[in-house]
């Protein structure tokens, strides 16, 4: 399943009031171990047009670049110019992981909604302990050294793992996802195929519904109603559309350009 982060994005980057707040070291919880199959991305750009309530709203990217050891992925959402001067949203992400465990290396995340900036950098390392750090405005807000005992991954990680894997209809995948705040356990149902046009291309897809459920919240996640997402039925598992429900109305993102590409190597900082 390609990248999936466009699902994670979408899902997880939306910013509600949450209710109590659950310590990520708190959370107990064991999923399957997944052994990575498909491992060959290719360096290449996804851009996707985002809509909320059938206005366009919003732009999305994705780009993949392989090096030497590893895949550098970075991604990215924000508003169109029109609604900015209402409300405006930037999302960046980016991570980093072994190209072939597709073990997670690094992960970080910036978010600028309004005048508020949001800053999380996370470190995966050997020994299995996990070291994150949250900053809003400039100040550090939260920071965490533990480790799950479980094969945790960030949302980028996660995308990967599930586009790796072999799937067919029927098939059931969960993952213990952690974006440097929350953690969530995330699963994926894969249903029939379909054939579907999104800007005048057909394509032949599974059609995938996921469910998600935030571990660090004493509420759960009450953001998502129900969502689907159509992936290629072909070895790439390219994500070609998602709609979802969420509180405050439809949001669908459709792929709107891809192209193969030798890019940059991506620089992790502090941010």
């Amino acid at each position: 399943m390609k990248a999936l982060y466009l699902t994670f994005t979408v899902l997880i980057s939306i910013s509600l009031v949450q209710a109590d707040y659950i310590s990520p070291i708190d959370v107990d919880v064991k999923t399957e171990k997944y052994q990575p199959e498909n491992i060959n991305f290719e360096s290449s750009e996804y851009k996707y047009k985002v809509s909320w309530q059938g206005l366009p709203v919003a732009t999305a990217n994705i780009e993949v670049n392989n090096t030497n050891n590893a895949y550098s992925v970075k991604a990215g959402a924000k508003t169109k110019k029109w609604l900015s001067v209402f409300y405006k949203l930037k999302f960046e992400s980016e991570s980093e992981f072994e190209s072939q465990s597709l073990k997670p290396i690094k992960f970080s995340s910036r978010q600028i909604e309004n005048s508020k900036k949001k800053v999380k950098n996370v470190e995966f390392n050997d020994d299995g302990t996990i070291h994150a750090k949250s900053y809003k405005n400039g100040k550090k807000q939260q920071e965490f050294k533990f480790n799950t005992g479980n094969q945790t991954l960030d949302p980028i990680t996660a995308a990967f793992f599930a586009r790796s894997l072999n799937i067919e209809e029927g098939t059931k995948k969960t993952f213990d996802v952690f974006n440097g705040k929350h953690r969530f356990l995330i699963t994926f149902k894969v249903g029939p195929k379909e054939e579907i046009t999104v800007n005048n291309k057909n394509y032949l897809c599974y059609k995938v519904i996921p469910e998600v459920q935030k571990l660090t919240d004493s509420e759960g996640e009450t953001r998502l109603k129900s969502a689907s997402i159509w992936i290629t039925a072909d070895s790439k598992r390219e994500i070609i559309k998602i709609e979802s429900d969420v509180l405050v109305g439809s949001v669908t993102a459709e792929l709107e350009q891809h192209s193969l590409q030798k890019t940059e190597s991506l620089v992790y900082s502090s941010l």
